[in-house]
């Protein structure tokens, strides 16, 4: 679905390639300068240790994708019929979604489920929705492609009341019958996510060559009208992101964890459903934050049901080569407004769910997990240490420190985009601008929602979490967010300063004497 898009970048890149050598002419030899021994030291170090940790995780990456899942996918490829998942579940919730988009997701998770009987599995789809227009859509479709016998429809019906609600009101139509759980997968799908032929077959078969297999997610890429230049640049980005998150999921993978069960499509072993903790979980979660205190879950059902699956100690798996794709729409016209309003929800979900997450013993998650989870929280931090270092040592010694941090950005955004162009199989030149436009200003939205985790909302529903506080504790929770905000920056700007030279001891003492 991304059709020539590399040849119509070939120019542009050929231009960025020459900009980027014309520049490196033009560098002064600032970094030489005397004074700046321990600045470079320092900006080497930190330097070193990020992009080791990228470098890291791009070979584990590879790895995955290219030696240890090919060899998973020979052996779950392999296992005869009468061994996959005797009973495979579909669940597609919807709600309000366009009816042409509707119409290509429940044909596509239909297509599945006639697939699965196929490969000798009974097969079911669950589609949860609120309004009779929805019901009737999906009772359409399914009489229109017929399915054959051993494939069910069920459809369950919910207040609209949001996502967590929805999925509940399913799995209780699920316990139903639990006898039917005990050999079989249940795969979860947003009703903007179209499923691509065969997927449900190919995760099924992986949880029958490993029983310690809890939930597997998958590859994903987007569907984006280019209908004039701000679709467009949303598009890019949003391409970008599925490409950055391929690699990393790859990576985490070879621990037989990954950091998120995506709503787009994950499929779960249908045991788990028989806890009612599962369900509770997904329906009612929260987390106990020191100083905000309850904090109920409005979005990040996803975030729910990877928590259970992580601390219940069962393995995950990304499956690369089961690609889906969501029908993505802005939010908002503006693109800052818009990546603004995403970033807000998917990092406070994230944020969220490792603010707990942390707390699981190293036993269970595994070293790269344990520490990848406390990663992020650094990562934030360590994203604007390098333009805050440009920007003081610009201040401090002038003579283009800037300047060369910025041909730095531009040389090793650029090499990072080729490396995904390689993984996706095509490429956009605007994704080394909206690397560094996602590291500098998605670390500054993550520091904000790192003070503000009570901050939720619905992109597409517009639905808000309605606190029962009172105007005391509001205020509280308002008024110490913003401080706690503000303490983090004055101590991130305070210790950049020392650490690269641009304070020194006799300011310390006069700083100190001024807040005295």
């Amino acid at each position: 679905m991304h059709k020539q898009v590399v040849p119509s970048q070939v120019v542009p890149t050929l231009l960025y390639i020459v900009m980027l050598v014309v520049f490196f002419v033009a560098l002064p030899p600032v970094y030489l300068h005397p004074e700046m021994k321990r600045y470079v030291f320092i900006i080497g170090f930190v330097a070193v240790w990020r992009y080791s940790w990228t470098l890291l995780n791009v070979a584990r990456a590879l790895f995955y994708k290219k030696v240890y899942f090919p060899e998973l996918r020979k052996k779950a490829d392999s296992v005869p019929k009468e061994k996959l998942p005797e009973h495979a579940f579909i669940l597609v919730t919807t709600y309000r979604i366009p009816e042409e988009i509707s119409i290509q997701v429940y044909r596509g998770a239909i297509g599945e489920v006639i697939n699965c009987v196929k490969h000798g599995m009974k097969a079911t789809l669950i589609a949860s929705v609120v309004e009779k227009c929805e019901e009737n859509l999906v009772k359409k479709l399914w009489k229109v492609m017929s399915p054959p016998p051993g494939a069910s429809l069920l459809i369950v019906r919910f207040a609209g009341t949001g996502k967590r609600d929805g999925l509940a009101v399913a799995f209780r139509a699920l316990l139903r019958e639990p006898a039917k759980l005990q050999n079989s997968v249940v795969a979860l799908v947003d009703g903007d996510t179209i499923l691509t032929p065969g997927s449900m077959v190919k995760c099924a078969s992986l949880f029958a060559i490993n029983p310690k297999l809890g939930a597997v997610t998958t590859n994903e890429d987007c569907v984006l009208p280019e209908k004039d230049w701000v679709y467009k640049i949303y598009k890019q980005w949003y391409t970008l992101r599925f490409a950055q998150r391929d690699t990393y999921m790859a990576s985490v993978a070879l621990s037989h964890r990954v950091m998120t069960l995506t709503g787009r499509m994950s499929v779960y072993r249908g045991e788990l459903f028989l806890d009612p903790e599962f369900a509770e979980t997904v329906q009612h979660d929260y987390v106990e934050h020191w100083r905000i205190g309850w904090l109920r879950f409005l979005t990040g059902d996803d975030k729910s049901t990877w928590f259970y699956v992580l601390k219940n100690g069962w393995e995950m798996l990304y499956v690369p080569d089961v690609m889906v794709w969501s029908m993505e729409a802005p939010p908002h016209r503006n693109f800052l407004k818009g990546t603004t309003m995403l970033m807000i929800r998917w990092f406070g979900n994230s944020l969220r769910a490792t603010y707990r997450a942390k707390k699981i013993p190293i036993s269970v998650t595994g070293l790269y997990v344990w520490y990848t989870i406390r990663d992020q929280r650094i990562t934030m931090w360590t994203g604007l240490y390098g333009l805050l270092a440009a920007l003081l040592g610009e201040i401090k010694w002038g003579g283009g420190v800037l300047f060369a941090y910025i041909w730095w950005i531009l040389l090793t955004r650029f090499l990072v985009a080729l490396f995904y162009a390689v993984q996706r199989g095509y490429y956009y030149i605007s994704w080394p601008i909206l690397l560094y436009f996602n590291q500098i200003y998605g670390s500054l939205v993550k520091i904000y929602i790192l003070n503000h985790l009570y901050k939720q909302k619905w992109t597409r529903q517009q639905t808000v979490l309605a606190g029962e506080e009172t105007k005391w504790d509001r205020f509280y929770v308002v008024t110490s967010s913003h401080m706690t905000l503000l303490v983090q920056a004055l101590t991130f700007f305070i210790v950049t300063g020392f650490s690269v030279g641009f304070f020194d001891t006799q300011d310390l003492i006069r700083f100190f004497e001024v807040f005295h």
